[in-house]
């Protein structure tokens, strides 16, 4: 009487189980996003007047839900300088130490986060900035030109 109970329960069982949903293979989800595509935006602005180069990145949440940026670490962002050469000259991360804790950031809807940083330059010339957001989920990498004279 009881195996006419329990055998049909687990059949059910061993069926839902196999037809149920699966979770992603961490291959896959380990692999970087375009970041535009999911809703997220990126946008770099450079001000070279009164002497001081500010650089900010400003990200974006354009969908209707709630977005959690992810970060390996203490370092969010990081802007680096090239010169027309293409060789870096600044790095803002450069020197710095960051915590070694993974941390997250919440941008709920339309709302959005910004990163901006000062540079001394060290003379006039043709430059470019690399502005990136370090999420694991949503990576942004945005390069801008810009002169100084």
């Amino acid at each position: 009487m009881l195996s006419r109970i329990i055998v049909p329960l687990l059949a059910a069982a061993v069926l839902m189980f196999a037809c149920g949903p699966r979770t992603p293979s961490p291959v896959a989800s380990a692999r970087p996003k375009v970041a535009a595509e999911q809703g997220v935006t990126s946008h770099v602005m450079v001000d070279t007047s009164r002497g001081v180069v500010r650089f900010a990145i400003e990200v974006a949440n354009d969908t209707r839900k709630r977005v959690e940026l992810n970060f390996p670490d203490g370092r969010t962002h990081d802007f680096v300088v090239l010169n027309d050469a293409g060789r870096e000259v600044w790095r803002w991360s450069a020197g710095r130490l960051f915590t070694q804790s993974m941390q997250n950031r919440l941008l709920d809807a339309h709302d959005s986060v910004v990163y901006d940083e000062r540079w001394s330059p060290p003379s006039p010339g043709r430059y470019t900035l690399v502005a990136s957001l370090r999420s694991e989920n949503y990576p942004v990498q945005q390069r801008v030109e810009f002169a100084l004279r």
